[in-house]
């Protein structure tokens, strides 16, 4: 699953691609500012995460 939140100046996409972890990548007038992975302990943690974090009233769409 993915995930965008866009703000006046980037866009997040976090990736959630089924185990333990997400990736985040963060661009800024078409370029990649930033990825990251955030590991957790189990699918259920990440799962969790995914979808109680990664949509904070912000603008997003799923893919």
């Amino acid at each position: 699953m993915i995930r965008y939140e866009s703000y006046p100046d980037y866009q997040n996409c976090y990736e959630y691609h089924g185990n333990t972890s997400i990736e985040i990548t963060r661009k800024q007038d078409g370029f990649t500012t930033k990825r990251d992975w955030i590991l957790f302990d189990s699918v259920e943690e990440a799962q969790e995460f995914f979808n109680n974090n990664c949509n904070d009233d912000q603008e997003y769409y799923v893919h």
